[in-house]
């Protein structure tokens, strides 16, 4: 039927993807081919796989997206890996048997920053992507070292997917916040907004 021929659309366009960003991590260490991007096909694509992964769970996802946004400078296949990387960790987190209703929700929340600093370095303007779930949080001894390769909340996590996510997302000129309590994490992933004068640039090459 056509949900089952969408479904199959995303897994082989996934593999492909991942097939690229593979090699780029692992292969050829080459740097993040930056180019400018819309975030909300990024985000629509990492919905787009979630969902197939939770269509028989009590997991929902809501959007709240800023459509003012311009275009960041991002490589399309690794920012779909560390947001994906984000969300798949709070879908995980939902499925913990420490959760205490019957329905999680993750919502995917974006808006326009101005006069931003981001680790060191002034923008006049940023993306802000965050992702909220509601489910048991994350444990406060474990908070300050998410981002570190093999430290998972999770007997079965390998700790990867966060440290990959922070890594890319590093790479881009960007940040990752995150803030969490019972019931309620919350992860900002901050990028610098493309410039105009790049933008031209690229298009004129």
């Amino acid at each position: 039927d056509s949900e089952l021929t969408d479904y199959t659309n995303v897994i082989i366009e996934e593999a492909d993807r991942l097939h690229k960003l593979v090699d780029r991590l692992v292969g050829s260490r080459k740097l993040p081919e930056l180019r400018p991007i819309n975030i909300h096909e990024v985000l629509e694509r990492v919905r787009n796989l979630i969902e197939a992964e939770v269509q028989d769970k009590d997991i929902h996802i809501e959007r709240n997206y800023d459509p003012s946004i311009p275009e960041v400078m991002a490589d399309p296949e690794q920012l779909i890996q560390a947001v994906l990387n984000i969300v798949r960790n709070a879908m995980q987190a939902l499925e913990s048997p420490n959760v205490r209703h019957s329905t999680g929700t993750i919502g995917l929340t974006t808006r326009v920053l101005r006069n931003v600093t981001i680790g060191s370095t002034f923008h006049r303007l940023a993306a802000r992507v965050e992702v909220i779930d509601n489910g048991p949080g994350i444990p406060e001894e474990l908070i300050g070292s998410i981002f570190y390769p093999m430290i998972s909340g999770r007997a079965e996590g390998t700790g990867l997917g966060l440290s990959i996510a922070h890594s890319i997302i590093n790479q881009h000129g960007g940040m990752i916040e995150c803030n969490s309590k019972p019931g309620h994490t919350r992860f900002a992933i901050f990028i610098p907004v493309a410039d105009q004068k790049t933008i031209k640039h690229k298009t004129t090459d």
